[in-house]
């Protein structure tokens, strides 16, 4: 009997460090095959050692109880790693109560941007169309959040010039309701943040969410095109990277290098695409004329959405409808069509962005059209509102000043258009 009882012991043992094991190579996999790095192989082989440990380790009772323990700190790992991801990951934002001015004074933005723009931020660190009380929301008030990346937060516009405050000012005019307008766009970011962002402001009580999105990941697609998950909604949301143990071992790692190297992370400055801190003109000046500029060129036509758009897409879309938020997608406007101007075209430096490699105009025609339509299609389908964006944009320097960054004309047509659709569509939140 005892031995029958052992034998099984054993057994049980055994299938759950396999099983175990699977289940953690499959939480590696994506870094281990497509973004190699050597500490996450190192944590691999210690996180698979100690699970395969209560299996062969069993001479010393209090060193098997120890093991015992690791291996269950590795399963809750595990487990809880899509909550720890969600409530502790760190989406770039701008600094609170930030205040820049700019001038336009070179050719570059000549007819495109005019004047001194004051350039700011509130305590959450939002640009608003006014003083927020995100504690009370007033009966009257209509509070509208804009999510999105560089396109959303404009940050080279001036406040009173993005399209998010422009649309603001329109929707006041054709309404009694205060319009309560918080810009939460951030440059660079892509689904995954706007996801994380959306579950974030739900505190604050939206009325409205509108997205603008689709560029940042469609060049996160190009650049990881090989990149491929077998089994996409666990790999994306047990990935070993979004983990307790990995933010641990992150964190020593930091503190290691703090004491060795004096590296301080507070000194690094924020330099997204297009944020206020950079002097744009002289960043995108060496970049421009990318088509021309770049010797090697990449061929690139997708036949299917990167795996993790879709899946982030997919959770904001079901967040919307579970907390009863109206939300807007809208897709992005971009220069690359055959129309487009000589003088824009000249202008192109997202192709993609910070490579040694361009694509050809024709390919980027076809990848911005191919996620432009999936979006459309995608709100279609899950029944939410669209609104489409890229066809309303003539690719010229009257409306961008690059691949898709709108120009303060383009700002204004493009609230223009918003408050138009808005007007027509979503009567209900005007009166």
């Amino acid at each position: 009997m005892n031995k029958f009882l052992f034998k099984n012991f054993v057994l049980i043992k055994f299938i759950s460090c396999f099983v175990l094991s699977i289940l953690t190579f499959f939480t590696f996999r994506s870094d281990l095959v497509y973004h190699f790095d050597f500490k996450i192989l190192i944590s691999f082989f210690l996180i698979q050692i100690i699970i395969w440990s209560i299996v062969f380790f069993k001479k010393n009772k209090k060193i098997s109880i120890i093991l015992f323990n690791l291996f269950f700190l590795v399963f809750l790992n595990l487990i809880l790693t899509p909550i720890f991801h969600l409530n502790t990951f760190d989406v770039p934002a701008r600094q609170p109560n930030y205040k820049i001015t700019k001038t336009y004074k070179g050719d570059f933005f000549k007819g495109m941007f005019s004047g001194t723009h004051l350039i700011s931020s509130d305590e959450k660190g939002y640009r608003t169309n006014k003083k927020i009380n995100y504690k009370i929301k007033q009966k009257n008030d209509l509070r509208i959040f804009t999510i999105g990346a560089s396109t959303t937060e404009q940050g080279e516009t001036d406040n009173k010039k993005t399209w998010s405050n422009l649309l603001a000012n329109k929707l006041e005019k054709l309404t009694d309701r205060n319009i309560e307008m918080i810009n939460a766009g951030m440059a660079g970011l892509r689904m995954k943040h706007h996801f994380i962002s959306f579950k974030r402001i739900r505190k604050y009580n939206p009325d409205v969410v509108i997205f603008l999105i689709g560029i940042n990941d469609w060049n996160h697609h190009i650049i990881n095109e090989k990149k491929n998950y077998l089994f996409p909604k666990y790999e994306i949301s047990y990935r070993y990277k979004n983990s307790i143990l990995f933010k641990v071992f992150s964190n020593i790692n930091k503190q290691i290098n703090k004491k060795l190297f004096n590296i301080n992370k507070k000194n690094i400055k924020r330099t997204n695409l297009l944020s206020p801190e950079i002097d744009t003109e002289a960043y995108l000046s060496p970049q421009i004329n990318s088509l021309e500029k770049r010797n090697i060129i990449k061929k690139f036509q997708p036949t299917n959405i990167f795996q993790e758009y879709d899946y982030w897409l997919s959770y904001t879309i079901d967040e919307c409808k579970k907390n009863a938020i109206i939300c807007l997608f809208m897709d992005q406007p971009t220069a690359y069509n055959r129309n487009i101007s000589d003088k824009l075209k000249k202008r192109l430096w997202m192709t993609p962005p910070n490579q040694d490699y361009t694509l050809t105009l024709e390919d980027l025609i076809v990848t911005s059209a191919f996620y432009n339509n999936w979006l459309k299609y995608k709100a279609k389908q899950e029944k939410v509102n669209f609104y489409l964006l890229s066809e309303k944009i003539e690719p010229n320097t009257n409306y961008l000043i690059d691949d898709c960054h709108f120009s303060e004309k383009g700002s204004e047509k493009v609230s223009d258009l918003l408050a138009n659709y808005i007007s027509l569509n979503l009567k209900s939140i005007l009166n």
